[in-house]
């Protein structure tokens, strides 16, 4: 009887390849794939369009307070408020920034859409007549780097105040993002007469 050594079918993921860096790679084929999409939209598609992004918007938000709450129920720390801080820090981590990044930039994306479709000749200059949701997209995109594309300029007041939204927000997603890595519990203070 002839013996055959035992082969290992999965193949091991090298060590640089993290899943962080799967997600951005996920990111950034997901921003190839808007950039190439070639239907235009007219403003009555464009309302149809931010209808079915703001309902999807919803649903996602519903999935994600159910998630956090049911993880939270789960988590052994003291206060409901706490559980659910710990919850919502503990899912976003999971997520990871790329996915985040997306849904954030998506958002974006549907608002200024929208903006355009309530005012499409006043919005936006730089916009062809019938533009591409790429093009909301991109300027999503480069707003949220604080660095709104020279070619797509804000032109109306709402376009205008939703681009500093938006810079604004970007920046606070991020930052609060990064703080929770950090743990900011304080050690206590002792007392005067209390040995430290």
């Amino acid at each position: 009887m002839q013996r055959f050594e035992r082969i290992e079918l999965a193949v091991p993921r090298p060590g640089w390849l993290t899943a962080g860096a799967l997600r951005l790679a996920a990111l950034c084929l997901f921003i190839v794939l808007v950039a190439m999409l070639r239907p235009r939209l007219t403003p009555y598609a464009a309302g149809w369009v931010v209808l079915g992004g703001g309902l999807c918007m919803v649903a996602g938000g519903v999935l994600f307070a159910a998630r956090t709450r049911r993880l939270a129920l789960r988590l052994p720390v003291p206060g409901q408020v706490q559980r659910a801080t710990d919850a919502t820090f503990l899912l976003l981590r999971r997520l990871g920034l790329p996915l985040l990044g997306l849904a954030f930039f998506l958002f974006w994306a549907f608002v200024y859409m929208g903006v355009w479709w309530a005012h499409p000749a006043d919005a936006f200059r730089g916009l062809a007549d019938h533009p591409r949701f790429a093009d909301f997209f991109y300027t999503a995109v480069s707003t949220a780097f604080i660095s709104p594309p020279g070619d797509i300029v804000a032109h109306s007041r709402g376009a205008r105040a939703a681009t500093m939204i938006e810079m604004l927000t970007a920046f606070a997603v991020l930052t609060a993002y990064a703080s929770s890595f950090v743990d900011w519990q304080r050690e206590p203070q002792s007392g005067p007469g209390e040995p430290e």
